[in-house]
């Protein structure tokens, strides 16, 4: 009975599939829903899964975790988990990243959501729904207080875990994705800080565009940000100051809480180490867990300040520096002829309007344009390199093409050696036979010449391969000796045969001499056969001797004569046969003495073959041991080819360093740059080309256009580029035409009184200098810009002390046309396309000495920084601020301020001329126009008439008590020339008064000294204005009934108030026409 090897109830399997289960739907899936189905695969509901064995396959006696299943894996132990976390994690984040730095924040919020969307608004539990990657949707965060717990309990069912994962980090401390592979939740922190920083890189872009839509777009972005971050954590203040240790003061604590950490189990993971060192040196001993605390993200806790300063900047009306200003309702409108322009050329239309509004370039055009062709010449030199690098890859994928297509052949070849070496073999086994043939043959043909015994015949020696291979081989083979054969020739008697050339042996001459013979023998015996033949025809002669009738007779005649010559043709025949006999004799004769010759010959043929195979033999086992070296070089040059193979893939240890994967590499990383310095290029020669219209003052001007990379690598881009900039630096001389230069020194005191006065009360103050204000020089003038502002402020100042006042460009604008519309001189309400309202940042310079003060060190008109509110319109709204607490010096000794503006114009004719005068005149007439309103200081203006109203008591305007009286007379030189021989009247008549007591809340200015019973006085009341630091302002209201000051007093005569405290100065500000 066999022994079972182990114990079955103690036997436990885990299946792990070593494969990915569901590649297939997944590339179906991509093909078919594209990324966003690839994405979605992993949360799918139901989840991608399905059972490794089916129940009549597996059938455990004791199931501890379900049935095996192939799913989606993304543990830590997973043979294809590593690729899941890519795909489904790590390649969509990257990109994301990748894109947000990049500048595409939208693409990359669409790749980010693939693994975390924060605004996910379905049924789903909360916050499992906003996590879209599967490990991450099942991971619970643990604090680090949790974790410590989980690792002093050993009971804990995480404890294991907990302690691999510690361990794993404390041996690879430099490697943060092994880290989070046991943990999960670092990367859910890093997934939501690249998803803040993509807000707020995102809102910051738009933020810095600083127009009405996009700072809108950016608060929303704020508020998400703000939204995902949540309440800032709470700071916990420290009870008391806490003494920095040492270890000098730590080291008496360090045995107090031994058994709390021995509690933590951490003896298992680190060593105590020893007392002394490798040199004998005593070390310090360690300092325990419980020393020291978790320190605090200064990162993530960072993100609320940012998202905090942006958000009040936002509703505090400061753009991304902190400045103020003021935005309009909307963007300026984008010209639909442009787009139709940008789609019609094939330009995407969203880089167009992408570059609409943008705000001028801090730098002339000259700089930018030469920067843009270094940069230029920068991209067509990583083209050239990108090129290369191309070239070279495809250089080394063909060298390593050709290696492998070389290995393949050697590979193939392999065989053929192979054979070749067993052909040699064989043809050597095969001349071995043959010589054994023919040794036979020779042996045969020497018995047959009459040899006793047989021949012996010599081996050959072995092949001295050594001596092939020192190149020194000689060799000698043996050799059968030859036999001279006896050449048995002799004339030919028959001249016929002698004048052919032919040569007989003597048997052979004698043959053919009897057969001569014989012949002629044979040619007598037919002459004599015809001869006989013809004596018969002789008739036959009797002669009879009869003398008695009887007798004897005889008879003669042919036929006796044929019998005796035919007698002698027998003779000669049998002479003939006779001479034939012979003949045949000769020949067989001759036919063994030809035999032996021919034995002989053969016997020498075969001792010559026998030579030659000797030869051959020894040519053939050269040929088997080049086939054999043949075939083992061909093994080493296999081998040497996979070497070089190897070697040109890299992976031999020394190997090639520029293989096709460091070529690729290097083609990525120029392609990178190249992209990138072509970007910069591309951005620089925008910025040129804004820097081109916004010098020129034409915002048509197109030169650059976004589709350079069009084509294959598009490595022409760079060239393609520079030529366009070229082509900008040619315009700019052709178009860059001088225009009108002017000086226009604008006066507060004359412009805007009021704002004078509330400049001095509160240190800051805002006007508007009209385009009218350039109209009283230059009439007819259009496209003023500014080229440097100074600024001058007249005051007492301290010795040493400066006049620092910040004069600050919040808008403005420019008349880009000399045209009238509808014979309208002033810009429409609804909008006109004759203004250009210009947006971006507020600029602002400082002053320092407050006279003719343009807040640089030197005012070069050729710096190649443009100077401050350079090429802004002339007309505009500026703010001016002082310091306000503390003062540096007596805002009240401010007199004026005068802004010197340098501008340039465009002459726009006679029409606009008579135009811009009518419009003066007609504003100068309404009391619209820049000067229509004086300030009057009563105290310096009328010096005596405000000593007798100071020394005059004021009271509330009773019998008992009377207004103090301050009279005193308006002359024609209170107001400007432009007033001519005088106003004709006032439109409007403020006071300012600063009552000598700041406790009084109001001041009234009445038209006589005492109030009358009926209540009927007229009467101004004037109370503090914030805005005027306190000071107390009214205004003589014309009524026709009722209370108020009645007709408005005349321009020019005698004015008389009477006032009811007591003043240190009264301001009146008229307003004529």
């Amino acid at each position: 009975m066999p022994v079972p090897m182990f114990n079955r109830s103690t036997v436990t399997y885990r299946f792990s599939p070593h494969f990915h289960p569901h590649v297939q739907h997944l590339l179906q899936t991509l093909i078919a829903e594209s990324v966003g189905g690839l994405q979605g695969a992993d949360t799918a509901d139901p989840p991608l899964r399905r059972q490794l064995f089916s129940d009549r396959e597996y059938q455990p006696t004791a199931l501890a975790e379900g049935s095996p299943v192939a799913g989606l894996d993304f543990s830590s132990a997973g043979a294809y988990s590593a690729y899941n976390w890519e795909l489904f994690f790590h390649v969509p984040l990257t990109i994301a990243i990748h894109l947000s730095k990049n500048g595409r924040f939208q693409d990359a919020q669409r790749w980010f959501h693939f693994v975390f969307d924060p605004t996910d608004d379905s049924d789903g539990p909360t916050p499992e729904r906003f996590w879209k990657s599967a490990p991450l949707r099942t991971t619970v965060a643990r604090s680090i207080e949790d974790l410590l717990r989980t690792v002093g309990d050993a009971s804990d069912p995480g404890h294991a875990a907990v302690m691999t994962s510690i361990a794993a980090w404390q041996q690879n401390p430099f490697k943060p994705h092994l880290v989070a592979g046991h943990r999960p939740s670092a990367y859910m922190v890093h997934t939501v800080m690249a998803y803040l920083d993509n807000l707020i890189a995102w809102g910051d872009a738009l933020f810095g565009q600083d127009s009405p839509e996009t700072v809108a777009e950016a608060g929303q972005l704020y508020v998400l940000a703000a939204n995902l971050l949540g309440p800032r954590p709470q700071q916990v203040p420290r009870r008391s100051s806490v003494l920095p240790q040492t270890y000098r003061s730590l080291r008496a604590r360090l045995r107090t809480l031994d058994a709390q950490e021995n509690a933590l189990s951490y003896g298992d993971l680190t060593q105590t180490p020893s007392v002394e060192g490798p040199d004998g040196a005593r070390q310090l001993d360690t300092l325990g867990l419980t020393s020291f605390c978790t320190p605090p993200n200064e990162k993530l806790l960072g993100y609320w300040d940012i998202v905090a300063d942006r958000l009040f900047k936002l509703r505090n009306s400061l753009n991304l520096a902190g400045a103020f200003r003021r935005l309009p309702t909307f963007d300026p409108p984008i010209d639909p002829a442009m787009l139709a322009r940008a789609a019609t050329a094939g330009v995407d239309v969203a880089a167009v309007v992408s570059g609409v509004n943008q705000p001028a370039p801090l730098v002339r055009f000259g700089l930018l344009a030469a920067k843009a062709a270094e940069l230029c010449q920068e991209v067509k030199s990583l083209g050239a390199a990108l090129l290369s690098a191309i070239e070279k890859q495809d250089g080394e994928a063909l060298a390593a093409m050709r290696a492998e297509h070389e290995v393949a052949t050697l590979h193939l070849g392999e065989t053929v050696k192979y054979a070749q070496w067993q052909e040699a073999i064989k043809s050597r086994e095969a001349l071995e036979m043959s010589q054994e043939i023919v040794r036979a043959r020779y042996t045969y043909y020497q018995r047959l010449l009459g040899a006793a015994d047989p021949p012996e015949f010599a081996d050959a020696q072995a092949l001295d391969a050594e001596g092939l291979e020192r190149g020194d081989f000689a060799s000698t083979e043996p050799t059968t000796s030859l036999v001279e054969v006896d050449v048995d020739i002799d004339d030919s008697p028959i001249p016929a045969l002698l004048a052919e050339g032919r040569k007989i042996g003597k048997h052979e001459s004698r043959e053919l001499a009897l057969l001569e013979l014989s012949q002629l023998a044979q040619d007598t015996a037919a002459g004599a056969d015809v001869l006989a033949g013809t004596l018969n025809a002789v008739p036959l002669f009797s002669i009879d001797v009869k003398p008695i009738g009887t007798g004897a007779g005889t008879t003669f005649g042919g036929p006796n004569l044929a019998a005796i010559v035919a007698a002698s043709a027998a003779a000669y025949r049998g002479y003939a046969g006779r001479f034939d006999h012979e003949a045949g004799r000769a020949a067989r004769v001759g036919g063994y003495a030809r035999r032996e010759q021919e034995w002989q010959f053969q016997s020498n043929a075969a001792a010559g073959e026998l030579n030659q195979i000797a030869k051959q033999l020894r040519a053939a086992e050269i040929r088997e041991f080049m086939a054999e070296r043949e075939l083992k070089n061909h093994a080493q040059q296999v081998v040497q080819a996979e070497d070089v193979e190897r070697f040109l893939a890299g992976e031999r240890p020394g190997g090639k360093t520029t293989t096709t994967a460091y070529y690729a590499l290097m083609r990525r990383e120029v392609r990178e740059l190249y992209n990138r310095c072509y970007q910069l290029a591309l951005e620089t020669a925008q910025k040129a080309e804004r820097a081109l219209r916004n010098e020129l003052g034409d915002p048509d001007l197109t030169f650059v256009a976004p589709r350079y990379l069009a084509g294959t690598e598009g490595l022409l881009a760079g060239e393609k580029l520079h030529l366009d900039v070229r082509r900008m630096e040619l315009a700019y001389l052709d178009l860059n035409r001088r225009e009108y230069e002017l000086l226009k020194s604008v006066s507060l005191l004359q412009l805007a009184p009021l704002e004078l006065v509330r400049l001095r009360a509160t240190g800051r103050a805002t006007f508007t200098i009209p385009e009218e204000l350039f109209d009283l020089d230059t009439p007819g003038h259009y496209f003023r810009r500014i080229r440097s502002v100074s600024v001058s402020i007249p005051s007492i100042t301290g010795p040493y002390t400066g006049v620092a006042c910040t004069a600050r460009l919040l808008r403005s604008h420019v008349r880009t046309s000399p045209a009238l519309t509808n014979d309208r001189y002033a810009e429409a309400t609804d909008g006109d396309d004759r203004f250009d309202h210009q947006l971006g940042a507020t600029e602002a310079i400082v002053t320092s000495v407050g006279s003719n003060d343009s807040g640089l060190f030197e005012t070069n008109l050729r710096d190649e920084r443009l100077l401050p509110f350079e090429y802004r319109g002339a007309a505009g709204e500026w703010q001016l601020e002082l310091a306000s607490d503390p003062r540096p010096f007596d805002y009240n000794t401010i007199t004026d301020v005068v802004l010197h503006v340098r501008y340039t114009a465009r002459e726009g004719g006679e029409a606009l001329r008579l135009a811009a005068a009518a419009n003066l005149r007609g504003r100068v007439a309404a009391g619209a126009a820049a000067g229509s309103t004086r300030l009057l200081s009563v105290r310096h203006e009328f010096p005596s008439e405000w000593a007798r109203f100071a020394a005059a008591p004021a009271g509330p305007g009773t019998a008992e008590d009377p207004r103090a009286a301050l009279t005193f007379e308006l002359r024609r030189e209170h107001y400007p020339f432009l007033a001519g021989s005088g106003p004709s009247s006032l439109r409007a008549v403020d006071l300012v008064a600063q009552p000598a007591d700041d406790g009084v809340d109001a001041v009234t200015i009445a038209d006589r000294a005492v109030t009358t019973v009926g209540g009927e006085t007229a009467s101004a009341v004037l109370t503090k204005r914030a805005d005027l630091g306190n000071l107390r302002y009214g205004t003589l209201a014309p009524v026709s009934s009722g209370s108020g000051w009645g007709p408005l007093p005349a321009p020019v005569g005698r004015l008389e108030l009477f006032v009811d405290t007591a003043l240190t100065d009264l301001l009146i500000l008229l307003t004529w026409s």
